[in-house]
């Protein structure tokens, strides 16, 4: 049962938190390192390598795992509902 499909896109998931974070880019560019370009490319990928995914999520401040399952819709629900 293979859920790699067009709605576990880690990139774009990873947009998401970080703008439901407030943080634009550049801010997570500089905590990794790395140039603005580079983010936007991690933000672009379907898929990208755990030890990238663990750093972006610490910055984040979820686990690599909650992007993973991050669920845009059911954070709505539970904020409609709170």
């Amino acid at each position: 049962m293979s859920t790699t499909n067009a709605t576990n896109h880690i990139g774009r998931k990873i947009s998401r938190i970080r703008e439901l974070r407030g943080m634009k880019q550049e801010a997570l560019a500089i905590e990794l390192g790395v140039s603005q370009q580079t983010v936007s490319n991690i933000e672009k990928s379907a898929a990208i390598e755990a030890e990238i995914l663990a750093q972006v999520a610490g910055i984040l401040g979820v686990t690599p795992e909650a992007i993973e399952n991050f669920d845009e819709e059911a954070v709505f629900n539970i904020i409609n509902n709170t």
